[in-house]
């Protein structure tokens, strides 16, 4: 668009210079008409306004005049007078060249009455007939979606291909994993897994529009982060941080909203991204193709789902999506984007070898997960009671885990049988990492594979029955004294055989 605003701008100075009679006399030719088309890539239709007509002499428009949609009540002179056609082209003229596309696309928009008859439409398969001039274009429908709507000046002076371009804003969603066992960090990414009660990070990244004259068309812009939710994640709305760049905003140029009518989990709304400030209160320069942020924390709760579901979280990003004069207020909306938290269960498959417990005296086991900070299982995941299944068997189950080492310890032991070994492991998962919807890829506990479909791994526990003392009054002792008996009679029948041959001799 600068370059169509700078040759309205260098034209107009043209035929303000004509008009005045600096230039002399034109050599203007008769009008023709000439064909406007747009690509048949183009969705859009387009309403034409006709702003200035002209004689067309070597490609050059002089003796400017009132085209069909010019605007008499334009109020742009001094003390709010009226300009004709000539003295508004005088004044276009006289915009700086280093003026904003906005600024010159203020100037110029102050002489195009967009209230009444248009001068025509245009779409693909369908051209505009139109005299040499120039001609505003703009949607002719409101444009919705992930879509914006556009406005420029066309130049007619031959057969003329509009090719539009109405660049728009994205939005990424990401999380970051982090194996506290390993102090592993991920990069931003669409999955993680986490422990029950553990901070997840989160991160929304919009990108503005890259090309400078789409976003330069609008005087402010718009953004509004959506973010949902599952059930599994608690919002922290304390943790928010919103930035531009690496530069944070001060509170006043956004608003959290922790209980938005939308049903989301929350809204962040930027009224106008074109005039943010710094925590300081100093403006921040925003240019096409920068970036905001929104970074903030979850915490996993009981209700996050196990397995190969996860729990999922979802933004989109609605934006300013119409240029024209007045029409800052239309959003338009990105596809949303998705990333997911996973979360494991470790069950415990008990055994007793030599005997049966009492169902009312049966073991605990208390979960405890190496720390990379202290070097050793310190991180106590809580504890759970064995119970007795219908069918006979002995299991539990630790909800909720993510990957990771783990030291499993007996801290409560049956009766009559010895404590079990403390049993050390390792949870692996692998899931997508970069993917609209991520899927979890495997799952084991060291070398065992799990079911990665339920979440769960599985960990086999073994009790041996203790060894059993002699006690007074038992067979043991019964045994001893028999034993004690006969050593003394044999001793007594060594003695006295002893003595009857010193006797004999």
């Amino acid at each position: 668009m600068n370059k169509v605003l700078k040759g309205l701008v260098a034209v107009a100075a043209t035929a303000a210079m004509a008009i005045a009679g600096v230039a002399g006399a034109s050599t203007a030719m008769a009008a023709d008409t000439y064909d406007i088309t747009v690509p048949q890539t183009d969705s859009h239709t387009y309403s034409v306004y006709q702003v200035f007509t002209g004689d067309l002499s070597k490609g050059t428009l002089s003796n400017i005049k009132a085209g069909k949609n010019f605007n008499t009540s334009n109020g742009a002179g001094d003390n709010g007078t009226n300009l004709t056609a000539a003295e508004a082209a005088e004044k276009i003229a006289k915009v700086s060249d280093t003026a904003t596309d906005t600024e010159k696309l203020e100037t110029i928009s102050k002489f195009v009455n967009l209230n009444g008859e248009t001068f025509g439409t245009v779409s693909k398969g369908a051209p505009l007939a139109a005299a040499p001039g120039y001609y505003l274009f703009k949607d002719q429908a409101a444009v919705t979606g992930n879509d914006a709507a556009t406005l420029f000046i066309v130049k007619v002076n031959g057969p003329v291909t509009v090719n539009r371009k109405a660049d728009k804003p994205t939005l990424e969603k990401k999380v970051k994993d982090v194996n506290y066992s390993t102090g592993d960090k991920s990069d931003w990414q669409d999955s993680a897994d986490y422990d029950v009660n553990d901070d997840v990070p989160f991160q929304l990244t919009a990108t503005l529009p890259t090309n400078e004259a789409d976003f330069a068309a609008y005087k402010s812009y718009k953004l509004v982060f959506h973010d949902q939710q599952s059930g599994g994640l608690t919002f922290d709305g304390g943790s928010v941080v919103v930035k531009y760049g690496d530069t944070t905003l001060n509170a006043d140029s956004y608003v959290l909203d922790q209980h938005p009518t939308d049903g989301h989990t929350f809204d962040i709304t930027i009224a106008n991204a074109k005039s943010v400030k710094d925590a300081a209160g100093s403006a921040i320069t925003v240019a096409a193709g920068g970036k905001f942020t929104v970074e903030y924390k979850s915490k996993l709760n009981e209700n996050a789902v196990i397995g190969a579901t996860g729990n999922p979280n979802e933004a989109y990003l609605d934006f300013s999506n119409n240029p024209n004069v007045g029409g800052e207020g239309n959003t338009g909306k990105t596809p949303t984007d998705k990333v997911i938290v996973f979360t494991y269960q470790l069950d415990i498959n008990k055994t007793f070898n030599g005997g049966t417990p009492d169902d009312s005296d049966l073991p605990e086991f208390t979960l405890y997960k190496f720390d990379s900070t202290t070097k050793d299982y310190t991180n106590n995941r809580g504890k759970v009671n064995i119970t007795k299944t219908e069918d006979g068997k002995y299991t539990a189950s630790f909800k909720r885990v993510d990957d990771g080492k783990y030291k499993l310890v007996e801290t409560k032991t049956p009766a009559g049988f010895n404590t079990a070994p403390d049993t050390t492991f390792e949870i692996t998962a692998d899931h997508d990492a970069t993917s609209n919807d991520p899927k979890l890829t495997s799952l084991k506990i060291n070398s065992k594979v799990g079911d990665t479909t339920t979440g769960t791994v599985v960990a086999n526990v073994v009790n041996q029955k203790g060894s059993n003392l002699p006690s007074t009054g038992g067979m043991g002792t019964t045994i001893l004294y028999a034993a004690g008996a006969a050593i003394v009679l044999v001793a007594a029948f060594g003695i006295a055989f002893a003595v009857r041959r010193r006797n004999a001799r």
